[in-house]
């Protein structure tokens, strides 16, 4: 039973395959890669002048040996007919199958060819020589067109996707760093902040005790002043004590002025 790279219950796909076939996996290998990717009638038509040796293959890889075409732009290639007849049978019936499933035109999405078995080949009389007998296998995978536009479609939707959740993340991460910063800066301000109340209270301080000394040369300044005032007037009661006889006597004399004479009595007191 042949072991497909795709699932051949897929919806929109036909498969075909042919299995230990005698002719060299690298010529096959070499004819696959020259149609791989197109669809399905440009191959056949490829495969079909390539069969007539009007086109020759390129040979990108086992090409040892090889000759460089002209046509190829100097690169080596080679008319493998045998290999190029067995590929063709392959994908016309692969284009057969996607025929009998109903689907239109079809896209060459895998083709492959491989080393299969390994027989001993061993001579028949004289030093034994071995020569081993290998064949291969070729498988192609066809996908009708609207399947792979839809196919396209969905990996578009799904990049968008993908792009979309991817800025959403950048975007958490950036909002993640921002609250971090401010985090930090937060942390960076509260621990700012003992120092500058420290300062604060030095300051304060300082200024309290500027306050402190005004009031003190303030203080200073009225019990200066009081003692000028209290030393005034001790002064001025001096004075005024001095002046004290000297305003009783002129009472004296205002208040005798003031008095009513006295009368005379007839009578002699003697």
């Amino acid at each position: 039973m042949a072991n497909y790279a795709y699932n051949e219950k897929e919806k929109g796909i036909a498969l075909a395959r042919v299995n230990s076939v005698d002719a060299s996996y690298r010529d096959l290998c070499n004819v696959c890669s020259n149609i791989r990717g197109r669809r399905a009638d440009a191959a056949l038509m490829f495969l079909t002048t390539a069969l007539e040796e009007k086109r020759p293959i390129r040979y990108p890889r086992h090409n040892k040996r090889r000759g460089h075409v002209r046509s190829l732009g100097g690169k080596k290639g080679g008319c493998p007919v045998k290999s190029i007849k067995i590929v063709l049978n392959v994908l016309q019936n692969a284009v057969a199958n996607a025929n009998a499933k109903g689907l239109g035109d079809c896209k060459i999405i895998h083709i492959a060819a491989n080393k299969q078995d390994v027989f001993a080949r061993m001579s028949a009389k004289g030093r034994r020589m071995r020569q081993d007998f290998e064949n291969a296998f070729v498988e192609i995978v066809l996908r009708e067109l609207k399947s792979e536009e839809n196919l396209q479609k969905q990996k578009e939707i799904k990049k968008k996707r993908e792009e979309a959740k991817k800025a959403l993340e950048a975007k958490a991460k950036e909002l993640e760093a921002k609250k971090a910063a401010d985090a930090k800066a937060a942390q960076e301000r509260k621990d700012a902040k003992p120092a500058g109340g420290d300062a604060k209270k030095e300051t304060n301080a300082d200024a309290k005790k500027e306050d402190e000394k005004k009031a003190a040369d303030a203080a200073k300044k009225e019990d200066e002043k009081k003692a000028a005032d209290a030393a005034k007037k001790e002064e001025k009661k001096e004075a005024n004590a001095s002046q004290a006889p000297r305003q009783k006597m002129s009472d004296v004399l205002k208040q005798a002025k003031e008095r009513p004479p006295v009368k005379k009595s007839g009578k002699n007191l003697n």
